[in-house]
């Protein structure tokens, strides 16, 4: 009984020690607030970023700082500009950057997400990845200059300016880079029709920027949801030109 008695009373004099350490480690070192939100890794190493946030559609809105932009999303965004730099083809200056990439949204889809960014001051891009794909959905261009959003809105001061600075390429040139660009992106030519490509413009604005677009074998031409591939290039000479559009719909539809 006395031996029982006796460990009773260390365990509380224990307690109390440990009580007493505990508050003078408060007073040495208060605990802040932290702002940010620590995730572990793939490689091991906790890192901090700026807390995610949501909007009313309740999409994930990150910083480029963020695990899954620069662990999940950016390495695939690296893939796709380094293969428009092996063709020749990179509208981009430089190597992409973190930095550069702004307003990033994720959304949350069955078996995977949707990446929706703007690069710089004049791109957006569209990334996904799901169950059985995982790559580039859509890369543009956006803001004042962007050449479609001139056409359909039918801005004839911005037309007129791009039409200026437009250079001409020849329909052999277009389909000698059209094809090593279709190759590259991974297009089977056995499973759409024959090809087409035309040089967008409106009125008699003509911009020197070239469509290619690859509709489903045997699917309705009139239906422009059976056109799942393209892309658009604009001439910088009689001999080049840099992709200044790229859409994958057949992603969403695997």
């Amino acid at each position: 009984m006395r031996r029982r008695s006796i460990i009773i009373v260390a365990a509380g004099f224990a307690m109390i020690a440990l009580y007493i350490t505990s508050r003078q480690r408060q007073k040495v070192s208060p605990e802040k607030p932290v702002s940010a939100t620590a995730i572990q890794s793939k490689t091991g190493l906790v890192a901090s970023y700026p807390p995610r946030s949501s909007n009313e559609l309740g999409d994930t809105l990150i910083k480029a700082q963020d695990p899954l932009f620069l662990e999940q999303v950016m390495p695939k965004l690296n893939e796709f500009f380094s293969l428009l730099d092996g063709l020749s083809v990179n509208p981009l200056h430089g190597k992409l950057q973190p930095s550069s990439c702004d307003k990033i949204r994720i959304i949350h889809i069955p078996n995977g997400i949707i990446c929706r960014l703007v690069i710089g001051d004049g791109w957006t891009a569209t990334y996904i990845e799901n169950s059985t794909f995982s790559g580039m959905m859509y890369f543009g261009q956006r803001g004042a200059d962007d050449p479609i959003r001139a056409i359909s809105h039918a801005n004839t001061n911005t037309l007129h300016q791009l039409a200026q600075n437009a250079v001409s390429m020849s329909e052999t040139e277009v389909w000698k880079i059209a094809n090593r660009v279709a190759d590259a992106f991974g297009i089977d030519q056995s499973e759409f029709e024959k090809p087409e490509m035309f040089e967008e413009g409106l009125f008699d604005y003509r911009l020197g920027i070239y469509t290619v677009r690859y509709r489903k074998k045997g699917s309705d031409p009139i239906n422009q949801l059976n056109y799942t591939r393209d892309f658009s290039l604009k001439a910088t000479s009689p001999t080049s030109a840099v992709l200044v559009s790229y859409s994958h719909l057949e992603a969403t539809l695997r």
